[in-house]
């Protein structure tokens, strides 16, 4: 649905009708290099009509031309009297973009105390950065770092929670931890990873 500046998704197959998702296009917003990049799902099925690629892009754009507009918009959907949103997540496709994205991220987190944010990302650095520079990550907004095959380095020296994979070549896949949670497929019915805390794990079948 078109919300002012942004693009919203809802009744996602896999997250249900009451948690809503912004996406942006993949790989241009993803790490250079991603090994996730030709099994990428978001590169296949749904996200390749014209419409969806439009919208993902027109998010794009939205936060370039005008950051503050693009975070406020979601805000104030958010934050809204008819329909309470309790979950949101962000990037069904694509990545933080940059460091100032990520620090709006934190400031819709913190402007909407009542619903709580997860995103994953690959885009380590930014967040590294923005602890190490003495920022903190409010409560209700889960990070969670993200893996892919035993080749792929996590830096993760804040022990935040992370996402790994288990892929179809079994040869290649990483380490999964022992008590890393399995994902049941629907986050309408489970939403564990909106609790995931520092050193914890979930993992996912690959695509």
């Amino acid at each position: 649905m078109k919300y002012n500046s942004i693009n919203i998704t809802l009744n996602n197959s896999k997250l249900g009708g009451f948690i809503p998702s912004l996406d942006l296009p993949p790989v241009v917003t993803c790490r250079k290099g991603a090994p996730c990049i030709k099994n990428c799902y978001a590169r296949h099925g749904a996200f390749l009509y014209p419409s969806k690629v439009a919208s993902m892009q027109s998010n794009l754009d939205a936060f370039n031309a005008d950051q503050n507009a693009f975070f406020n918009d979601i805000i104030s959907f958010l934050n809204n009297r008819d329909i309470a949103f309790r979950f949101w997540r962000w990037f069904g496709a694509g990545d933080i973009v940059n460091a100032d994205f990520f620090n709006g991220c934190v400031y819709v987190a913190q402007q909407c105390p009542e619903t709580r944010f997860l995103m994953f990302t690959k885009k380590f650095e930014i967040v590294n950065d923005f602890i190490k520079n003495g920022g903190v990550i409010p409560s209700n907004l889960r990070v969670v770092f993200s893996g892919w095959d035993k080749t792929f380095k996590i830096n993760n020296p804040y022990k935040l929670p992370c996402a790994y994979v288990e892929l179809k070549d079994k040869n290649k896949c990483a380490n999964i931890p022992e008590f890393a949670i399995p994902c049941e497929g629907s986050c309408a019915t489970c939403k564990a990873c909106w609790s995931l805390q520092k050193a914890q794990s979930v993992y996912f079948k690959q695509h």
